[in-house]
């Protein structure tokens, strides 16, 4: 079975700097647009909804700093689009957006268009989302300070 990764455009980008695909644990989620797309059949003109999420990512070591806190390390700032997009569901939006993990699972159907993405923001603190799409794009994976707002 091939990893979720291996079906997403642009992983390679992540994959490169954290060597794997993370698990997005404690990662907050900084901007999440949604577009209702742009549909017009008399010009034969299909675009889906879509969700593009701007996430800062790190990895927790068990290394202790100076500080008493574990040392993070790798905070990269990640742009992900995820394209039509249905049975969309969110709460919880604030200051921070902490999450537990970000699952991009992919499925099939029985009927309808397959496969497709469950993609579940699990919260820990702020924001949860949970929705399906057709595709996922990872858009950019750079390099960021530890306390990036934007």
């Amino acid at each position: 079975m091939l990893s979720v990764e291996s079906h997403i455009a642009g992983s390679e980008k992540l994959t490169g700097i954290f060597g794997c695909w993370p698990s997005f644990h404690d990662a907050e989620v900084l901007a999440f647009d949604l577009w209702r797309g742009d549909i017009n059949s008399g010009e034969d003109q299909w675009e889906f909804p879509t969700v593009t999420a701007k996430l800062r990512v790190c990895d927790l070591t068990q290394e202790v700093g100076g500080d008493g806190y574990l040392v993070t390390r790798n905070h990269t700032l990640v742009t992900i689009r995820f394209s039509d997009v249905e049975e969309f569901r969110m709460e919880g939006f604030n200051h921070q957006n902490a999450i537990l993990s970000l699952k991009i699972e992919r499925r099939e159907r029985t009927d309808g268009p397959s496969p497709y993405y469950f993609i579940d923001f699990n919260p820990a603190f702020g924001m949860g989302a949970t929705f399906h799409c057709h595709s996922v794009e990872l858009l950019e994976a750079v390099s960021c300070p530890k306390n990036v707002q934007t």
